[in-house]
């Protein structure tokens, strides 16, 4: 399998690019589509697979608080006693397991699947075959073989052009479930943009007294996060909505100046909320590809190399 790289980029062209696009953006009237919760459940059983990571932690909440019945397959029963799981069904499990998940979906009639697996290592090849290719199969057998509703795949905006491990394997899981490849079920695909947990490790550096990193400029991109507050709720709405069946639906948080940044607009905002003078890392784009291409060439000859060269890769992002 190959995986595309962000390589040979002109620095100082894509700074102009992201000038040019937030100019545009935010002398434009914002046509933001905003619904707020629409919807509401009956009791329904829906199953979370990956109900346990971040955006699960918002996700399984709104499941309840809008009349739906959330359970949550998890490697450990300890997970019950935390807040956001106080409404759910805790199953113990493991999503890379077909027996688990199908065990999952049989322990009571479900309405609704809803992957947010992910895997936790973007570099490892390996971890990432399992867990955002393997994993989400096998909750899209189970939920054919028991007759589901639908199964709703959270996505990445990121598989329009993937560069990175995760997005590779998710676009063939849409390819599969839009395929039928696995049996016939009612689907739903969303696509957020990025929610950075990553920023979240990042602010607490800051808040820490470390550098915040950066390549070049800090501003090879501009992003419009959701919060996953937002994406829960979005996510919640297209639940046994006739209208979000067969559909592939991109979804990310407002495009105004409150919340369309580079990654350097981001630095700055946590240490102006750390009260910290800006302390930045720089990184030029072109020492770390000439980095990961000297270490991709290693990697030919020492197999322990290859999670490092993705991870570099994944760091730019």
């Amino acid at each position: 399998m190959a995986f595309s790289t962000i390589t040979n980029l002109d620095a100082a062209a894509a700074q102009q690019h992201s000038h040019e696009l937030l100019d545009r953006i935010l002398s434009t009237a914002s046509s933001t589509y905003v619904t707020g919760p629409v919807g509401q459940g009956n009791g329904e059983r829906v199953l979370v697979l990956g109900g346990t990571g971040y955006i699960g932690r918002a996700l399984v909440p709104e499941l309840a608080r809008r009349g739906y019945r959330p359970a949550v397959l998890s490697r450990s029963a300890e997970v019950k006693n935390e807040a956001e799981y106080a409404d759910a069904e805790v199953i113990v499990g493991d999503a890379t397991k077909a027996a688990d998940v199908a065990a999952a979906v049989k322990a009571a009639p479900t309405a609704v699947v809803i992957s947010l697996l992910s895997g936790r290592k973007p570099n490892d090849v390996e971890d990432c075959r399992q867990v955002d290719h393997e994993a989400v199969v096998h909750g899209i057998k189970a939920a054919v073989a028991n007759d589901v509703q639908q199964f709703i795949h959270i996505s990445d905006y990121g598989v329009y052009r993937p560069e990175l491990i995760p997005q590779v394997y998710k676009i063939q899981v849409e390819g599969e479930l839009i395929g039928q490849h696995h049996g016939y079920v009612p689907w739903t695909i969303i696509r957020p943009t990025a929610y950075f947990p990553y920023l979240s490790v990042a602010f607490g550096d800051v808040k820490n007294g470390l550098k915040y990193r950066i390549y070049d400029h800090g501003e090879w991109n501009v992003v419009n996060p959701i919060a996953r507050e937002d994406l829960a709720e979005f996510i919640v709405n297209q639940v046994l909505n006739d209208d979000a069946i067969g559909r592939i639906l991109p979804v990310g948080g407002p495009w105004n100046a409150d919340n369309t940044v580079t990654l350097k607009q981001a630095g700055e905002f946590m240490f102006e909320l750390n009260g910290k003078t800006p302390d930045w890392e720089v990184i030029t784009m072109a020492s770390w590809d000439k980095k990961i291409a000297r270490l991709g060439r290693l990697s030919k000859l020492t197999k322990q190399l290859k999670p490092v060269v993705f991870y570099l890769e994944a760091a730019k992002y």
